[in-house]
């Protein structure tokens, strides 16, 4: 009998009381419903406005990686690749006014963004490449005008522009003799894909000129008044302050002139609509290489005076 009840004792210790709940979940159910009575019974409080000196941390702390994205974007367009919107039309036909050209600029050399200082060099300007680079004298608060010209004249050429423009089969033409040597020139007409974008009010003449490898159009204006010596209001022939002549009209006969070392002779396809190197007194007889930014082989995509797209010259190749 004892054994019996010692046995009902013990069970009776281990079953658990089905009314008896754990005192952990009733401190938690407890908490709460004072929680929300709470809540139901209490304002919140507002929320203190930040000090000038949260705000300015907050401005920064949003502007910083805006800072950042600018500068990584203006380094890549300054070392490695850009482009460039043409305002005039001293390369048509090969490029017209409108158009944006892609500016590989690691087609020479690379640079340390933001400046000239040239990091590693691979390549010089070839013959009959179309280049960006800057004016040696134009520009503003913005640094030197950017500008696009093919390359003529290599370092240690002699360049020379012979006239031709009264001949009746070649009405305003000029051509070039590179070191002694007349390029071939050969009728053409305008590529389609400038069809309707040129003033038809300009006689323009087109012609192929092989300027070594690369054969190229080339637009002159029969027109257009052949350079004559500037003279001042009294009749005085004009000259620049190294002595040499001015000229007023386009310069249809030049040189010889000898390129120098460590520079590069630049003339526009439309020849007769072009300051290019053979204006001293705009541009210089030779650009240095240090102002050609890098080269241009393609249209990227085109818009007309009103803003509409040209969708016959975007990814336009150029030769």
């Amino acid at each position: 009998m004892a054994k019996k009840d010692a046995a009902n004792s013990t069970n009776n210790k281990q079953k658990p009381d089905d009314n008896a709940k754990p005192k952990g979940n009733d401190d938690g159910k407890a908490a709460k419903t004072a929680k929300g009575k709470k809540g139901k019974g209490e304002k919140t409080e507002p929320k203190k406005p930040r000090t000038p000196k949260e705000l300015a941390i907050a401005f920064v702390q949003w502007l910083w990686p805006v800072i950042v994205i600018v500068v990584v974007v203006f380094a890549l367009r300054s070392s490695l690749v850009d482009w460039n919107d043409v305002p005039s039309g001293s390369m048509q036909p090969t490029i017209v006014i409108g158009d944006r050209i892609f500016v590989n600029k690691l087609s020479y050399d690379l640079k340390v963004p933001f400046t000239f200082w040239r990091i590693a060099t691979w390549d010089d300007p070839k013959r009959g490449d179309v280049v960006i680079w800057l004016h040696p004298k134009e520009g503003n608060w913005m640094g030197k005008t950017r500008l696009v010209k093919r390359v003529v004249g290599l370092p240690g050429d002699v360049i020379e522009l012979r006239d031709y423009s009264n001949d009746p089969a070649t009405p305003g033409m000029s051509r070039l003799v590179i070191n002694g040597q007349e390029l071939t020139y050969t009728p053409a007409e305008a590529p389609a894909s400038t069809k309707d974008i040129f003033d038809s009010r300009i006689p323009y003449r087109y012609y192929t000129e092989k300027l070594g490898d690369v054969e190229h159009l080339v637009a002159f204006v029969p027109l257009a008044r052949s350079a004559q010596p500037a003279v001042d209001e009294n009749g005085n022939l004009l000259h620049d302050e190294f002595g040499n002549r001015l000229y007023q009209g386009v310069i249809r006969s030049f040189g010889p002139f000898t390129v120098p070392e460590g520079a590069y002779f630049l003339m526009g396809d439309n020849r007769d609509q072009s300051k290019d190197s053979r204006y001293l007194d705009s541009i210089g007889y030779a650009i240095p290489r240090e102002n050609i930014l890098g080269r241009s082989s393609r249209v990227v995509f085109s818009l007309d005076e009103n803003w509409i797209p040209r969708g016959r010259r975007f990814f336009h190749a150029m030769p």
